[in-house]
């Protein structure tokens, strides 16, 4: 299995085909859609071995909706797969051989879990788009959202909505982002506060938004110094925080250097959970230039963890991986990364 879903196979010419929708074993006619220099895409057209591992989808719109990926594998094996992709992405990008990662921690929940979704309506329908198309599948109950949000999503069909997209999600008191999955984020927490190694002088949250994991951590440092761009985030942060923690608002490659200096490098723990694109070469730079003691790293793409964990590979060695099934029946991943100064 590919990261992102597809199953890989090979072509009589020896080139690599992806195919969603299968799982590894098995024995499908898939019709080629697309064929390019140097891999090809097809559709899956018929199942002539199944693998013991497939289920019947709950979704009665799965593998036309873009939405999930894997409703057709049983969970267990959902979670080997995510390690996998890791190791993989790691290994081919990252450059690591035999990289640390621990079996894939599971969500309590498989389905119902999603707090908010986006939904789209066109043409009389609502729902989500078509994989690989901007079509709109009408979808009157989504398995994966929690059964407020379906709740919600209800209500907005009987109104019959305009054109547009409508994000749905249950009522919060959270500012600035949210994981979508309430359950397995407190399992992340705990997987963050395992790492951390308490008693150290100074924790640096980088991209700290509404302090998600400082409010967690601050009784395990000296000091702990929030960074984030986002004002209500901060204001919000600042509100619940104790006397040893301070947010400063503003961009982490302004900020990241000063925050740093409160601290000795070998008293320092350095916390990141960027963007989906991962850390911005000035940061790293800056890492580079007074190593931390210990680096933990919250991606929610393996790709550029990799990438970046090759960057930070010259004064930090990486000691455990910890994926985290944040994302039930879809092929996203989320890892925490633990890094030590070299």
């Amino acid at each position: 299995m590919a990261f992102g879903g597809s199953g890989i196979g090979t072509l009589p010419s020896g080139k690599v085909c992806f195919v969603p929708y299968v799982i590894p074993g098995e024995v499908v006619t898939a019709r080629i859609l697309r064929d390019k220099k140097n891999y090809a895409e097809a559709r899956l057209e018929s199942l002539h071995e199944a693998s013991p591992h497939r289920v019947q989808p709950p979704c009665p719109v799965f593998g036309t909706c873009g939405g999930c990926q894997y409703q057709h594998i049983a969970y267990p094996l959902q979670l080997t797969i995510k390690r996998d992709q890791v190791i993989e992405v790691l290994t081919r990008i990252g450059g690591l051989a035999n990289p640390p990662v621990e079996p894939t921690i599971p969500s309590p929940q498989e389905y119902g879990y999603r707090n908010r979704i986006s939904v789209h309506s066109l043409a009389g329908k609502t729902g989500f788009f078509e994989r690989g198309t901007r079509k709109v599948v009408d979808v009157a109950e989504c398995p994966i959202a929690s059964p407020g949000v379906n709740a919600k999503l209800a209500e907005l069909r009987k109104e019959k909505p305009d054109e547009g997209e409508y994000a749905l999600r249950e009522p919060s008191e959270f500012y600035g982002f949210r994981q979508v999955n309430d359950a397995a984020a407190e399992l992340l927490l705990s997987v963050v506060e395992e790492v951390a190694q308490p008693g150290g002088t100074l924790l640096v949250d980088a991209y700290c938004g509404a302090g998600f994991f400082a409010r967690r951590l601050q009784s395990h440092f000296q000091n702990v110094i929030g960074l984030e761009w986002s004002a209500d985030a901060v204001r919000h942060a600042r509100r619940e925080s104790a006397t040893n923690v301070s947010y400063i608002q503003g961009d982490v490659i302004e900020h990241l250097e000063t925050a740093m200096a409160a601290a000795l490098p070998s008293e320092t723990t350095v916390l990141f959970d960027p963007p989906a694109e991962g850390l911005p070469q000035s940061v790293i730079d800056q890492i580079s230039s007074r190593p931390p003691a210990r680096i933990i790293y919250v991606s929610c793409d393996p790709a550029t963890l990799a990438r970046d964990l090759k960057k930070l590979a010259p004064t930090h060695s990486l000691i455990r991986i910890c994926p985290v099934d944040m994302f039930p029946q879809t092929a996203q991943i989320e890892c925490v990364a633990v890094l030590a100064a070299i």
